[in-house]
Formats: C-alpha cells, structure tokens, sequence
C-alpha cells in the first residue's frame, strides 16, 4: 500500500492535532506548568530584545577607511616587487605590494581597501621568502635601507577619500 502526497498531509495534520490537543489538556491540569512556560516564552522574548538593542546601539561601527595609492621608486628607479606597510598607532596595519612601475594599493582587509585614519608609520621592504613547488624554499634579501623598514623614518596621516603618497627611497 502507497500513501499519496494528500494522504501523508492528512496524516501528518491528525498526529499534530492530536499532539495540541494533548498538549492543551496538560497545560489544564496543571496551572503552574501554563505559568511556567509563560515566564519561558517572556524571558527568551526579553534576552532576544536585549540582544538587538545591545547590537544595534552599542556594536562597534564600521571602522573609517582613506583610500591610500602611489608610487615607491629606489635611487630614482621604480622599486618593484616590494611591501608598503601602513601601521596606525592603534589598531591594524594595511598593505601593498608595489608593481614593476613601483606602483602600490593598500588593502585593510582582503576585499577591503584602504588604511585607518590617522597618523601611520609607514615601512617599505623587499625582504621575502618564496616556497617553489619542490617545497625548496629561497630568501629574497633586502635591498630598502633600514630607516625605511625596520627602524623606519617615514609617516603618513591618512584622511577620509583618496590620497595618493609617493616614497622616493635612497640607497647608499
């Protein structure tokens, strides 16, 4: 024997009735447990509430963003293959890799561009490691004198828009 569609709703719709209905004369015969389950539904209503005032008022808003681009060039050459770093005082730093024409973009966050408000200390460095597909892997030494890395010199204040700020490295 095969239950249709219809047959099965049918069903379906008689053991939830039945399940109600039991329910209900339950909650009849015991008045406390209507109380109970009213205090439930109420508290779980009020910590739902708490949770979208609390979200809705008090959750940090987005962090503000300057669209930061330009150009790094070394002796006067474009400095290609190279990491532009942004570090605010507080909070996260945004980077960039520069092009073969010394050319960079900041991202924040993957999909995300830009860097933070404010004043920045601003690192460039070519140092890098590659891993090859042999799993070898090969240092790319630095050729950015260290006032411009790790003990750098360079600032830059990021403001809302776009701002273009180009870094004219000098090497010995």
């Amino acid at each position: 024997m095969t239950a249709s569609g219809s047959d099965l709703l049918i069903i379906f719709r008689a053991i939830a009735e039945e399940l109600v209905n039991r329910f209900r004369a339950r909650l009849e015969e015991q008045p406390r447990l209507t109380t109970a389950l009213g205090m439930l539904v109420t508290a779980i209503g009020l910590v739902i509430v708490a949770r979208i005032f609390f979200w809705l008022f008090f959750s940090s808003p987005a962090i503000a963003l300057g669209t930061v681009t330009g150009q790094v060039t070394l002796n006067g050459s474009p400095l290609a293959a190279a990491t532009v770093e942004f570090t605010p005082a507080s909070g996260s730093p945004s980077y960039g890799d520069t092009d073969s024409s010394g050319r960079y973009s900041l991202s924040y966050l993957p999909g995300k561009y830009g860097a933070t408000l404010g004043k920045h200390t601003v690192r460039i460095t070519t140092y890098n490691w590659i891993t090859h597909s042999n799993g070898s892997k090969q240092e790319i030494p630095e050729r950015v004198p260290e006032r411009y890395n790790t003990a750098s010199t360079l600032t830059a204040t990021v403001a809302a828009g776009s701002q273009q700020f180009d870094w004219s490295l000098q090497s010995p």
